[in-house]
């Protein structure tokens, strides 16, 4: 009986979502509300989410980038990527620079406001930390991919076509 009541007790904290209030570079608010499997948010309804968590002093990140904006330009009626910079302490002024010079066509939510939040993914998520590291769902918000290391529009195109 003590066995049940302790699973249940753990299958129930997996269905209580978390709401995350992160603020971009821009100073614009995301209304995130999330579970270990799935993600709403409330600015991007019914929209294919992916979560790009990245570092400003990321090579690997970096260059990656540039497909992640042209993806995001071909697919911007269905797809949204937030950027959420996840390893360097910036402040938002240095990271509106880096956006711009780097052409970034989506939001980035900067390491000071989404602490909480990279905390919870890392602990709800097989990622240990390594960047760049992507969360991408499905137009009902549910976790449909974890990618880890560089990615390309190919894979991209791959992982969004299987949904």
């Amino acid at each position: 009986m003590r066995k049940i009541v302790i699973l249940l007790m753990l299958f129930g904290t997996l269905l209580f979502a978390k709401e995350f209030t992160l603020k971009s570079i821009l100073g614009k608010e995301y209304h995130m509300e999330i579970t270990p499997l799935s993600l709403k948010i409330k600015e991007f309804p019914n929209t294919v989410m992916i979560l790009d968590f990245f570092g400003a002093n990321c090579p690997p990140c970096i260059e990656e980038m540039p497909s992640l904006v042209k993806f995001q330009k071909t697919f911007s009626s269905n797809v949204r990527f937030i950027g959420i910079q996840a390893a360097s302490k910036r402040n938002d002024k240095k990271m509106v620079i880096f956006a711009k010079k780097n052409h970034l066509n989506y939001p980035i939510i900067n390491l000071e406001s989404a602490k909480e939040f990279i905390a919870y993914a890392q602990e709800n998520t097989n990622w240990n930390g390594a960047l760049p590291f992507k969360l991408m769902y499905d137009f009902e918000g549910d976790l449909s991919y974890e990618l880890y290391g560089m990615v390309n529009e190919k894979k991209l195109l791959g992982a969004l076509q299987d949904l």
